[in-house]
């Protein structure tokens, strides 16, 4: 009994190995499998990250470009004001040394009518006296401050353009960098930037801005529009309207007048205007300040003579005519809708100026203060004005070469057991897109999409809550990536496979 019993034990002895040894291969075979699939999901997960950071990179650049032009062309503006306004002093203080100069035919009347002339030329010779040494700094200095101005401004034209090619020519590499910063074996698909089917998308980034040149066209222009905004200009710009006849007694008198009989009386009061106006053409600021003597003899009559002019420019100008020298009632408009220099009394360009006016006029305003910078000069602006917030897609393939991809080369398998790498052409590529786009939101827009990204996007708002829309003069573009249209993918599949490749594949 025991002896069978034995034998009857020996004969189930080791028959569950056969099952145990089963399943050990099919799990080492899945765990196999599972191992080398992972090994791609984990690549083709870090080739995608790459692909981003690689083209938020090239987005950041884009964006830095359009805020450099931005603070750029806001630099410029304050610049030109500051032009305006040293045009502006020169012909107002030209204008004032001339009127305390007199002039003759007035001072022949005050001669002739006034009992007590010296009230009328004492306080005069006083002030010429106090505007003498005025004059001779500012004739000094303000030349060399217009063309310090004016060069500061021209270094900040050419620095727009300079900086936009270089964002431009900078992109390739710095994606490329950035690509293999994130993984080392990894770069940028060589000529992919140049390549014709990242054409159409390098001509629309290539046109989305473009150098604008102010001068020399009497057609409308974007800086020019801010530049003559009333809310950039100061008033001393606009309209310099006083009256010259201030204490202590300067240019006026109330004088009895032994020459008219019974009580007569002379009365002379001076009047100013004057005003600084971007020319039509944009090629410069031109000023011109004018004062009007308003005399009364009553044994005579009430009549107004000229008392003192001057003018200034800067710029290539030696006229205050368009196209001299033909004189045309456009010459006293301004960019702007600014007209006749500041003169509040004239209501048409160059109707009813005062003659004072009409005699700097015929006469020019001077040598230039800047003719070599002044006007307005080239800028980087938006072409087409678009209402998308968004710049052109930069696209950006980046690729990894198949035999880098596993780790573990030696449990890449074979036959029917060798796990797809999913690579074309002996690498693994990725796409991915990203822009700049310009975002300053409306009291309504706040918890749009692009506003709910910002960092306390309340503070972005514009004074006046309204939305702004997409400018090179306002710094306000980010960065954000942007999904790959079904183009961009289609395409570079097809640079990936060749044609024939694919008909012949079941």
């Amino acid at each position: 009994m025991e002896r069978n019993a034995r034998r009857r034990r020996s004969v189930h002895v080791g028959q569950a190995m056969v099952p145990a040894l089963l399943f050990l291969l099919i799990g080492g075979i899945g765990l196999y499998v599972a191992f080398g699939s992972f090994q791609m999901t984990s690549a083709k997960i870090k080739l995608q990250n790459t692909a981003d950071a690689a083209a938020y990179s090239a987005a950041v650049l884009q964006a830095r470009d359009y805020n450099f032009s931005a603070y750029a062309n806001r630099a410029m503006v304050a610049n030109q004001v500051s032009a305006a306004q040293v045009v502006a002093l020169k012909s107002w203080i030209d204008e004032l040394d001339n009127t305390y100069m007199g002039n003759p035919d007035t001072e022949a009347l005050v001669t002739t009518f006034a009992d007590h002339p010296a009230l009328w030329r004492t306080p005069k010779e006083r002030a010429r006296v106090d505007i003498a040494p005025v004059r001779a700094t500012l004739d000094t200095l303000l030349p060399a401050v217009a063309k310090g101005v004016g060069g500061i401004t021209r270094a900040l034209s050419d620095a727009q353009t300079n900086y936009h090619a270089a964002m431009f020519a900078a992109v390739p590499d710095i994606a490329n960098d950035v690509a293999q910063r994130n993984q080392s074996d990894t770069n940028v698909t060589s000529g992919y930037f140049t390549s014709p089917r990242n054409a159409a998308q390098l001509a629309a980034w290539q046109t989305y801005t473009s150098v604008v040149t102010p001068a020399g066209n009497l057609d409308a222009d974007h800086f020019a529009d801010v530049v003559t905004d009333p809310a950039t200009l100061d008033g001393f710009v606009k309209a310099r309207v006083s009256s010259r006849s201030v204490a202590p007694d300067y240019q006026q008198i109330d004088d009895t007048s032994a020459r008219c009989r019974g009580g007569g009386r002379i009365a002379i009061r001076v009047a100013h205007a004057g005003g600084t106006q971007l020319r039509s053409d944009k090629k410069g600021w031109q000023s011109m300040d004018a004062s009007t003597a308003h005399i009364t003899i009553t044994c005579v009559d009430t009549f107004d003579a000229i008392a003192g002019h001057g003018g200034s420019t800067n710029g290539e100008v030696n006229s205050y005519m368009t196209h001299p020298p033909f004189v045309a009632w456009s010459d006293w408009k301004g960019y702007g809708g600014y007209m006749n220099f500041g003169d509040p009394d004239s209501t048409q360009p160059g109707l009813n100026v005062p003659a004072a006016m009409a005699e700097q006029f015929s006469q020019g305003p001077g040598a230039s203060l800047d003719a070599a910078n002044g006007g307005l000069l080239p800028y980087q602006d938006i072409a087409n004005a678009p209402l998308a917030s968004e710049a052109p897609r930069i696209t950006i393939e980046v690729e990894r070469l198949a035999g880098t991809l596993v780790k573990s080369p030696g449990l890449g398998g074979a036959g029917r057991m060798r796990v797809d790498n999913g690579s074309a052409g002996g690498a693994m590529r990725a796409l991915a897109s990203a822009h700049a786009y310009f975002v300053r939101p409306s009291t309504e827009a706040l918890g749009d999409r692009l506003a709910g990204g910002l960092l306390d996007a309340g503070a972005w708002q514009r004074a006046d809550g309204k939305t702004e829309y997409p400018s090179t003069f306002s710094p306000y573009w980010q960065a954000s990536l942007a999904p790959v249209s079904a183009d961009e993918r289609d395409a570079a599949q097809a640079a990936q496979i060749p044609s024939d490749v694919g008909a012949a594949q079941p």
